[in-house]
């Protein structure tokens, strides 16, 4: 029944998988589409945010496809996060993260017609500043316990390839209210982003979270910030993605 589950779990958050930095050449995604972007000039960014567009540059994204999204954006906001990398998978956790690149059931990003292992995607662009967003996909199959044993064993392995990286870990972000599920809903979310800032409390690692900014005041994401109502309701739109980038920027 649980292997039943796993792949029930993984059919539905199966997306595009890709790996690339902001302004590189990119495959068309298979699944997940950006939507159509807002001109530059209307991006409604708050300018006095402490951190510019330019601090992002030595900045690597790693993140499933809520973080593939971001990238997307980017692509057509580069007054977003600058040149900032983005190694990003659908269904990418921090469990199937750890697993072998010839496991025939791993998603690891691809890139320039390989795939890579997270800490080596991290390695291979010589970038600080580590902004990792992963869990939703492990929570419903592993628990929060067991997504944050995974989390720590990836920090691990990215710090013992790249040991002056300073990790940003991002809490994962909420969903709409109709779209819980009993083994992932938002309660569940909210239990693993505690343990995740205890974390990094204890570590000494940035914890930054954006499941607050986005959230409303009953902790779901709001449907009008949501790109998939209807569907899976956790992903996001443009609207979204900006809320997010401005919390990057003030809190990073």
């Amino acid at each position: 029944m649980k292997k039943f589950f796993a792949i029930v779990l993984t059919l539905l958050l199966c997306t595009a998988v890709l790996l690339t930095g902001c302004k590189s050449e990119k495959s068309a995604p298979t699944e997940v589409q950006p939507e159509t972007a807002v001109a530059a000039t209307d991006s409604g960014y708050d300018t006095t945010s402490p951190k510019s567009a330019e601090w992002f540059d030595n900045a690597v994204f790693v993140g499933d496809s809520v973080t593939l999204k971001l990238d997307y954006y980017c692509q057509e906001h580069p007054e977003a996060l600058g040149k900032a990398s983005f190694y990003c998978a659908g269904s990418l956790g921090y469990t199937n993260a750890l697993w072998a690149l010839d496991n025939p059931e791993a998603v690891h990003p691809y890139y320039e017609g390989a795939n890579h292992l997270v800490e080596d995607c991290v390695e291979i662009t010589g970038k600080k500043n580590v902004f990792i967003m992963l869990g939703m996909n492990d929570i419903g199959l592993y628990g929060t316990d067991g997504a944050m044993n995974s989390c720590k064993q990836v920090v691990a392995k990215i710090l013992e390839k790249s040991p002056d990286a300073h990790i940003y870990l991002q809490s994962v972000t909420p969903m709409i209210e109709s779209a819980q599920l009993e083994t992932f809903n938002n309660t569940l979310v909210k239990e693993f982003n505690g343990k995740l800032k205890a974390y990094c409390d204890e570590k000494g690692y940035h914890y930054l979270d954006v499941y607050s900014a986005l959230a409303d005041d009953k902790g779901n994401l709001p449907k009008e910030l949501c790109s998939d109502p209807d569907n899976m309701g956790l992903h996001f739109n443009d609207t979204s993605c900006q809320m997010w980038v401005d919390y990057l920027k003030k809190n990073a």
